[in-house]
């Protein structure tokens, strides 16, 4: 009867860990972007991820932060390809391939009268995501292809062309898991070229969001992990 107990015990431990090895040997990694929740299904390599403003704001340009000389865009759209997103905590890398902006006015700036269009060059540019706490993200150009903004503004002197180029080549903003949002504050361009009428400086302050994941069906949330 021991023996038998014994050779029980056995065959059971056997078909426990049968069972429970798959289990572990599978376990979710858990990376830096997820959908649905923090935690959940990681988004893959080559997904598009794309936000369009947060609902009731705007994307603005100002000429110093807080300043009366603003442009103010009510359209504005983000679209970038995920290229590696890795275990968390860490760095995703992301590629920004499309950002615009349409339905702009001038406000307070003299001899301006409309904004006929606002374009950005030299896309696309490399993106990073970090996990919490810092929760950054990071727009980096290149010598070649630096970080630059043409608008083009009629005036009282016709059409007036101004290019700006993001300071240090490179613009951060914040991911936050609520609203699943991108938020970018007073980031500091400077004028490459163009007539005294554009700003010496331009700042930059948007928030996108909800940021999703295109390629999925559902479209579901992307999450910071």
């Amino acid at each position: 009867m021991r023996k038998l107990w014994t050779l029980s015990a056995a065959a059971l431990t056997a078909v426990l860990a049968a069972g429970l090895l798959p289990a572990a040997a599978h376990a979710a990694t858990v990376n830096v972007l997820t959908t649905v929740s923090v935690g959940g299904p990681n988004v893959a390599n080559g997904d598009a991820v794309s936000a369009p403003l947060k609902t009731g704001t705007t994307a603005t340009f100002y000429s110093t932060p807080g300043s009366s000389s603003f442009i103010t865009c009510t359209v504005s759209n983000f679209g970038a390809t995920v290229t590696s997103n890795v275990p968390a905590p860490g760095t995703a890398g992301e590629s920004l391939t499309l950002q615009n902006f349409s339905s702009c006015t001038p406000t307070g700036i003299p001899t301006v009268t409309a904004v006929q269009s606002i374009v950005v060059n030299n896309l696309p540019y490399a993106t990073t995501v970090t996990s919490p706490p810092s929760n950054q993200v990071k727009v980096t150009g290149t010598a070649t292809f630096p970080i630059q903004t043409t608008m083009k503004l009629t005036s009282g002197l016709g059409t007036i062309t101004c290019v700006y180029r993001a300071d240090l080549n490179q613009v951060l903003g914040v991911a936050n898991n609520v609203g699943q949002s991108i938020t970018f504050t007073n980031q500091k361009f400077n004028r490459f070229s163009g007539p005294s009428a554009c700003f010496p400086n331009g700042y930059f302050s948007a928030a996108y969001g909800p940021v999703k994941d295109t390629t999925v069906a559902g479209s579901p949330l992307v999450f910071v992990n």
